[in-house]
Order: C-alpha cells, then structure tokens, then sequence
C-alpha cells in the first residue's frame, strides 16, 4: 500500500476519513442503513442512516469504539484500519481559532483549513484581489485600522505563507482587470500590489492570468465589464491506495461578500473556470499586462 497523504488539519483529515469510509462502505455493496444497523442496532432506521451518512460528508466524527465497529463490519484490511484510526485521531479544533485566527468566521474555517491541506487551488476573482495574493499594504488599505485589522492582517499573511514553504500547492488564479484597476488605498499602495503578483507569478507553482475589459469569450462567466462569479475550487489528496479511491477530493467555495460558502456543485464550478481561464490572458502575457498597469499607477 502505498503511504497516503495524510491532511495537516481536522479538517481535511475528518474530509479524507469520510472518502475512505464511503469507499469501503461501497466496496461491500452495502447501503448507508445496512451499514448503519450493523453497529448501532438499538437505533432507528432513520437515526442510523442519518450517521452515515453524517460522518460520510464529514458532518460528524465516530467515537474509537463505534470506527472499530464499522471497519469489522466493512471488514477492512489492516492497511485500512491504521489509515482510518490515524484520520480519525486529532481531530479536536479546540485552540486552533486563537490569535490572529479568531478573525475567521465559522464558515471560513473550513476553507482556511482546506486552503492549507490543499495540492490544488483554483481561484477566480473580481473586484479584489484575493487575500492569499495580496501584499501587507494593499490587505491593510481594505481594513478599517484597530486591533481586529491588525489580527486580520497578521491571518492574511500566514495564508499567503501556504504559497512559499517547501512542497506548496499549485496555485491558479483568473482574475478580473477590474480586480487590479480598482484602487484600494492610494496609488502607492496599487502599484505595490500589481509588483507583488508579478514576483508571485514567477513562482513555480503559482500562475495567474486577468481577464481584460475587452474580451468577449466566456459566455455566463465573463463579461465585458469582467467576471461575474468569484469562487474557490480546492484538491485534496486522496486518502487510499491508489487505484481504489479516486486520485484527488475536490471541493468547490462560492464567495458572497467575504463569505466563502460551501458548494455542492463542484463540476458547475469546474466549467466555469475551464470558461474563466480559456477566456483569460496567459500567464506571459498577464505578466506584461500587469507591467502597464503598475505604470499606471505610479
């Protein structure tokens, strides 16, 4: 069996135990209330169908006791079972959202986490420049001054870090002309910004193409005054062996104002950036593109 990346949080960890309890529960052709029975037998049909299908979707954990019963009952491998009981330790966020983290509401939490465990990230923007892309100057321009601005400050810059360690993920992202022609701040500040996603895009791992004002490609993703939806498509490793589960788990984020909202729909989200990118510049071309544009401004 082939060692499986194990995700750095609870999140992405409790995301991967619900992949390989899904897959094992399949692999033995049972539905979630056969499988449910099978541990809680004193329960409802309701109750024991709503638990799988709780902890399938990450919802909810499994005391050790209960996980050991469901692995018997799927009768999983050795392999398996060291996998599922390692996913399944550590998952407390208790302490986690201290500090300069408080700043994340609950609904952001997860895609923080994700944004972390992430082998893929996949960003489309408008208006603004997302926060893992911005420089400290153009992220405190947006925020009104005082203690909170300065914890969110702090938050923003400890995400972009996920971009610059040692075994990064690959970053894309498609953004409007809007998103680096509107001023936050002064001047000064854009023309910083606009040079810190120039280095960025140098970077091995990180690509990013603008959409310009007069394109007229991609149809319900892009119009001539930019792009119409922002949205996140994150790509976890795959918790099993290679070969039974799928290669990667993909999770799709709709923002509405600064919330980044679950989405279920992630093929929808996965057309429109196919339509987002195919309607953007290149990633050489964005680059002189971006050049003008800090000319612009100074």
């Amino acid at each position: 069996m082939d060692a499986p990346a194990v995700a750095r949080t609870p999140t992405g960890r409790k995301l991967q135990l619900a992949a390989l309890l899904r897959h094992l529960r399949e692999k033995r052709h049972l539905t979630q209330h056969e499988a449910g029975r099978a541990v809680w037998s004193r329960a409802s049909a309701a109750s024991v169908q709503n638990k799988i299908a709780r902890l399938e979707s990450a919802d909810t954990g499994i005391t050790i006791e209960d996980l050991d019963a469901l692995l018997r009952v799927y009768a999983a491998s050795d392999d398996h079972r060291r996998l599922a009981t390692t996913l399944n330790s550590e998952l407390s966020q208790r302490g986690r959202w201290q500090g300069y983290r408080s700043v994340y509401s609950e609904s952001y939490r997860r895609y923080v986490d994700l944004e972390e465990d992430a082998e893929l990230i996949r960003f489309v923007a408008n208006e603004r420049i997302p926060e893992v892309l911005q420089c400290e100057a153009y992220a405190r321009a947006e925020r009104p001054s005082g203690q909170m601005a300065d914890l969110a400050v702090q938050a923003q810059q400890a995400r972009q870090q996920v971009l610059l360690r040692d075994a990064a993920p690959w970053f894309y992202a498609v953004l409007s002309e809007s998103s680096v022609r509107g001023v936050q701040g002064d001047e000064h500040v854009m023309a910083g910004q606009v040079e810190h996603l120039i280095t960025l895009s140098r970077r091995p791992n990180v690509t990013v193409q603008v959409v310009p004002f007069n394109t007229g490609r991609g149809p319900r993703v892009i119009t001539q005054k930019g792009i119409l939806e922002r949205f996140a498509l994150i790509r976890l490793a795959s918790p099993g062996v290679l070969g039974e589960l799928p290669r990667h788990l993909d999770y799709a984020f709709t923002r509405v104002g600064d919330e980044l909202n679950w989405s279920d729909d992630v093929q929808h989200y996965e057309d429109l950036w196919s339509r987002a990118s195919s309607a953007a510049l290149s990633p050489h071309e964005t680059r002189a593109f971006l050049r003008c544009v800090a000319k612009d401004f100074r």
